[in-house]
């Protein structure tokens, strides 16, 4: 048997797999931030255009704009979440599924409430 370091059984994830957790992390963890930019850049676009979220006289196509831009900027560290955490449990750390679960259960459960929320507008208004 040979004591060469290429010849020896890797044991434990592997050195990359804990900078992929760390980055999940991240991403789990900026999630109110990019929340609190989303809203306030929400609030800009209906102001830019002119018009106030709270009132009903918006057209259709200005919510829909808004709204894009609101889930788009709010859903990337829920993807940075899924992305480095998937990333990490490819590399053997399975600790790497935590963070991809919560950034994609965050993810999909703030899209389904703003299409709600939005159906609702449309069918009440």
């Amino acid at each position: 048997m040979s004591s060469r370091q290429e010849d020896r059984p890797r044991t434990g994830p592997a050195p990359d797999a804990s900078r992929w957790l760390g980055r999940a992390w991240a991403g789990v963890a900026l999630v109110p931030v990019f929340f609190f930019i989303a809203f306030a850049v929400g609030q800009g676009i209906y102001a830019a255009m002119g018009y106030k979220p709270e009132n009903a006289d918006t057209p259709g196509w200005a919510v829909l704009v808004a709204s894009v831009l609101i889930v788009a900027i709010s859903l990337i560290p829920c993807i940075a979440a899924v992305h480095y955490g998937m990333r990490a449990s490819n590399w053997g750390d399975r600790r790497g599924l935590f963070p991809a679960a919560v950034g994609a259960v965050v993810g999909v459960g703030l899209l389904v409430l703003t299409i709600a929320s939005e159906a609702g507008n449309i069918v009440g208004g």
